[in-house]
């Protein structure tokens, strides 16, 4: 069982790993994975849902049910926390450096006489600033509780001893006016630190929301796919249409689909007809024509026409929902290149917090004041950000996956996302896949018509398209078939009427005599590009039938799009040698493989994968095996159930374009997860040694308000970058 669940509170990859660890070790778990981006927790497994949410509750979070986020959403940081927390900032900058700047301030906060009403002003605006902003507290403090530290932890520590510095500060300034140490208390009240803690607190709110707003374009694929599915239906109730909601909605009702509105459920059209435009699940702009017997989808446009449709599947098994809960199981996955981040992170904030305090001791000992040393301990803890090393992959993996999502293309999880980027040889399958795979009877020859009834009788109990074709041709009642066996690869047996048939290719049949110059004219067939299926008839092969299938529109293009990637093409075929010769040709492909059985298309692969990442795309049981040995399966969305699971990628566009798009959108998000990585490694490992001042001797200091601005700058790089994946 896997299950959703949305975690409020977390901030940074700190966070993520405790909810992590919190999950996995409720009884029933077998794995647990968290999306920082989305806030999304993924849980396999046979568990209580209770049990995980008080599980991540005793982490210090908050978990909900997925489908329960829409009432508990979090509230906007701008109105709620930003702005009072700028207004009140800048009251305190103005009053606290104002003095400097010569500006006009009241009389009562100047000189000795007035420092403590001074410095009692800072402390209740710092105060207030400090309320407003106590989730970095509370969640700081709860994550040190729960042995987990965080970001919070180390934005709370550098604002809080800040304040308690400035707070010894004031409390010094009231022993000095009593003492009459006036000397003393204007140097304190000249050394505060009130407006550094309401700094760093309002900077780095600053930089979450700004975050935050970046954050939510990563959503938006699957955001507006969601909203693509109405929340009212149409269903006929004793001949009337009736409006009611879609969760209201069973299978076997009769919905009503109108000109310009959208299908509320997945069904099968019972009357009428019209063009349905599928854009929003496969990609492809084409509309649809959809006569009695057509499939319709959820969220699919009905662009012209009046549909009646018999329900077949609502809510979660619909194949609208199975799509939004790929893309988002894919999002929260992580890619192996942030393993390495996670560890780094599980460690962080302990490791900052230590060079923090070093700081101050080393400073200190090398005889700087107090107020440099502490200064240089605060700018360590508010510069190191490990929310960019969090947020470095899954980002990335969540644009990609929602682009992706976008034309046509699901995607397995973030270690595929990674590998399709490295694809340098594509194998594909023929029919069905370069093809259009409606296979045509284009002749039958030495076949009589009863006999074709009697082969069309035995094909229909196969599910190839060649047998689908011939039964169509045939088109008349079937026989009664005995002793059907089907060999993958080769073809079908059968007997009926008391006639024994063996219907397959030449490999099959050979060991049978046959009937003169079949062989030669059957020759003829294959030299023009046609597929011929040799028919044997009580131990005699007496003709053959002749089928052909179509080149799609598009494989040409595909074709030469992967090959411009740098791409090797293959075309890897059980059909016969020359009709895969001519699509080679028809296509521009490099290399091509006909007359192929199911475990040596397999071996095939495996062969290819010794020189380079291999990815393979079919779309029937035949192509499994390869589809398992590949770096990278891709199925065609109309592919068979078995083939589609044994898959990490599945085409919804059946469309050889979409995957040269996955593939060019893979090999950026892999460029772009490295350059966040890259840019939350070298921030880090640059801006604390900067932060502690080991370049203070050339003059260049950093000071806490500096610092929590550059920490904030470096989140929102990360997020700006991996946006750029919805360019490509």
């Amino acid at each position: 069982m896997k299950s959703k669940f949305t975690v409020l509170g977390m901030s940074c990859s700190a966070c993520s790993n405790a909810v992590e660890r919190a999950v996995k070790k409720v009884n029933g778990v077998e794995n647990a994975v968290v999306n920082l981006t989305q806030k999304l927790l993924v849980v396999d497994g046979e568990f209580s849902s209770a049990d995980i949410i008080k599980a991540v509750k005793k982490a210090g979070f908050k978990a909900v049910k997925y489908k329960e986020t829409a009432q508990t959403e979090e509230k906007s940081i701008f109105l709620s926390r930003l702005l009072p927390s700028i207004i009140l900032l800048v009251i305190l900058m103005y009053f606290s450096m104002g003095g400097m700047l010569k500006l006009p301030t009241f009389p009562f906060f100047k000189g000795a006489s007035g420092a403590i009403a001074f410095v009692s002003f800072q402390l209740v605006l710092t105060l207030a600033v400090m309320v407003l902003n106590r989730k970095f507290f509370i969640s700081g403090t709860m994550a040190v509780i729960h042995k987990a530290p965080n970001m919070d932890t180390l934005v709370s520590l550098g604002a809080g001893a800040s304040f308690i510095f400035g707070a010894y500060a004031l409390v010094m300034i009231i022993i000095g006016r009593v003492l009459g140490n006036d000397a003393l208390v204007l140097s304190l009240s000249k050394n505060l630190y009130f407006e550094s803690s309401a700094m760093i607190l309002t900077l780095v709110t600053v930089g979450k929301t700004l975050e935050d707003r970046s954050k939510k374009k990563t959503e938006s694929a699957v955001e507006k796919l969601k909203s693509l599915a109405p929340s009212v239906a149409v269903i006929m109730v004793d001949g009337k249409e009736v409006t009611v909601p879609v969760s209201s909605v069973n299978v076997g009702d009769i919905m009503v689909i109108k000109q310009g509105s959208s299908a509320p459920c997945d069904g099968v059209v019972i009357s009428g007809e019209g063009e349905v435009n599928e854009s929003m699940l496969t990609g492809e702009s084409m509309p649809i024509t959809k006569t009695v017997g057509g499939e319709i989808k959820t969220a699919t446009v009905l662009e012209s026409g009046y549909i009646l449709a018999k329900v077949t599947a609502v809510g979660e098994n619909t194949v609208f929902s199975k799509i939004i809960d790929y893309v988002l199981s894919a999002e929260a996955t992580k890619a192996p290149v942030q393993r390495l981040a996670d560890k780094i992170s599980g460690i962080f904030v302990p490791t900052v917090s230590l060079i923090a305090i070093i700081t101050l001791a080393v400073w200190l000992i090398i005889g700087k004041p107090f107020d440099f040393a502490f200064t240089r301990a605060i700018s360590v803890l508010v510069i190191s950000c490990p929310c960019a090393l969090g947020l470095a992959t899954p980002l990335a993996v969540t644009v990609a996956t929602g682009k992706m999502a976008s034309f046509g293309v699901l995607v397995k999880n973030a270690e595929v996302l990674e590998r399709i980027g490295l694809t340098n040889v594509c194998i594909m399958d023929k029919t069905g896949t370069v093809t259009i795979g409606k296979v045509k009877v284009g002749g039958v020859f030495g076949v009589s018509e009863t006999e074709i009834v009697e082969i069309a009788s035995i094909e229909s109990l196969s599910s190839h398209p060649i047998a689908s074709a011939i039964v169509e041709y045939a088109n008349a009642d079937l026989f009664a078939v005995q002793d059907y066996l089907s060999v993958t690869g080769k073809g079908v047996k059968g007997v009926v009427n008391g006639n024994s048939y063996v219907i397959g290719n030449l490999p099959f049949v050979n060991l049978y005599n046959k009937k003169e110059g079949v062989i030669e004219l059957a020759e003829k067939s294959e030299n023009n590009g046609k597929t011929v299926l040799y028919v044997c008839k009580n131990g005699l092969v007496i003709g053959f039938i002749e089928v052909y299938d179509m080149v799609k529109p598009s494989s040409k293009q595909a074709v030469e799009n992967l090959k411009e990637q740098g791409v090797t093409t293959i075309i890897l075929s059980g059909d016969n040698q020359k009709v895969c010769a001519r699509v080679k040709e028809e296509i521009g492909a490099d290399f091509v493989y006909g007359e192929v059985l199911p475990e040596e298309k397999a071996e095939i692969v495996k062969s290819y994968k010794q020189n380079g990442k291999t990815l393979f795309v079919g779309d029937g049981v035949n192509d499994s095996p390869a589809l398992s040995v590949a770096d990278v399966g891709a199925s065609m969305g109309s592919g068979v159930d078995i083939a589609v699971s044994s898959s990490d990628v599945i085409l919804m566009s059946n469309d050889l374009i979409s995957l040269d798009k996955a593939i060019k959108t893979g090999k950026k998000a892999r460029r772009i997860i490295k350059e966040n990585l890259f840019w939350a490694f070298i921030y880090n490992v640059l801006g604390i040694p900067l932060a502690a001042g080991v370049l203070s001797f050339v003059g260049i200091l950093l000071n806490p308000m500096i610092a929590s601005a550059f920490m904030s700058l470096s989140s929102l790089f990360v997020v700006l970058n991996s946006l750029r994946l919805f360019k490509s």
